[in-house]
């Protein structure tokens, strides 16, 4: 009997643990992600993992694969920042937003250039 209470706690044990990682890493997972321009709508997949404890951000779409500059998580507040090659020169956007349960959303600063609107759905 003693056994059997043994292992439901170490069980309970674990699935809290892994519960209170992913509240303290709510972004992390594989996200559809569409951002909206003044040049229109772009789907790709966003990537976020933890490396050596610190979130690491990925965009992924049939022109290839880029890394974001950063990503920051306070909270249900996110921001990313990606730099792009635009028109022969870089152009640095920032996608601020809120994170929910299994979506994201926010707005989107082109270089200063222009604004547009983001969201991403949790992929299964």
């Amino acid at each position: 009997m003693m056994t059997a209470v043994r292992v439901f706690a170490a069980a309970c044990v674990l699935v809290l643990s892994a519960s209170a990682l992913h509240a303290q890493k709510p972004a992390v997972g594989s996200w559809d992600f569409t951002a909206q321009s003044p040049e229109g709508e772009f789907k790709s997949v966003l990537v976020i993992r933890e490396e050596e404890g610190k979130l690491k951000a990925f965009g992924q779409s049939p022109r290839g694969e880029i890394p974001f500059d950063s990503v920051t998580v306070e909270g249900t507040r996110i921001t990313l920042v990606m730099t792009i090659p635009y028109n022969g020169s870089p152009m640095t956007i920032t996608y601020r937003g809120k994170i929910e349960k299994t979506t994201m959303d926010g707005e989107a600063d082109f270089g200063g250039l222009a604004t547009g609107k983001w969201s991403a759905t949790a992929q299964k």
